[in-house]
């Protein structure tokens, strides 16, 4: 007799939205984004997306930045070309002076998790900055490979196990001897 219950039960909760009249919709984004202004990303449509050749560039931190010293989404980042590039038939000299966003960044969490720092939307002086390609991450000290087994062999004593979760990751530092590889992708005409 259970069974039957579960059954014609189940039956009328799965068969419930096909009998729904109107579709729900969601006018919240239209109205929280109604006063406000934001930038629509367009796409280039002037560039060979075809293309895939690319010279690397190899950019390097002006000064030292931290996670837990002042780091912010969207705060630009001083950064400077490491060794001369050659873009086509022109020179990139070292020295030249360049700039990232922290896209994103992360602070270190408990269990060893470690914090991050994501650059991007990188600008060298002298090049097309809708040419260049740039995806970064740094990433602290990573403890979880060792405080997880540890966790797990310590549950057999009651609570040991759970201070390990007390342990946190590493910081994420981007130093001047940090090597930050950028893509500029052009055409040979």
């Amino acid at each position: 007799m259970n069974k039957l219950v579960l059954v014609i039960i189940s039956m009328a909760f799965t068969l419930m939205p096909l009998c729904a009249k109107e579709i729900a919709v969601d006018d919240f984004p239209a109205q929280w984004y109604k006063d406000k202004e934001y930038k629509i990303v367009e796409p280039h449509l002037d560039y060979d997306y075809s293309s895939l050749k690319r010279e690397k560039i190899w950019l390097v931190p002006v000064e030292k930045y931290s996670t837990p010293h002042h780091v912010y989404d969207g705060m630009t980042v001083k950064l400077k070309v490491k060794r001369n590039a050659r873009i086509g038939r022109d020179l990139l000299k070292r020295g030249t002076p360049a700039t990232a966003v922290v896209e994103l960044w992360t602070t270190n969490g408990m269990t060893g998790i470690p914090a991050t720092i994501t650059l991007g939307d990188v600008k060298i002086q002298g090049l097309d900055t809708n040419k260049l390609y740039c995806y970064y991450v740094k990433e602290g000290q990573n403890r979880t490979v060792w405080i997880l087994p540890l966790k797990w062999a310590l549950t057999w004593l009651p609570f040991v196990g759970s201070f390990t979760n007390l342990i946190k990751g590493g910081q994420a530092v981007l130093k001047p001897g940090d090597d930050i590889p950028v893509y500029y992708y052009y055409d040979w005409k």
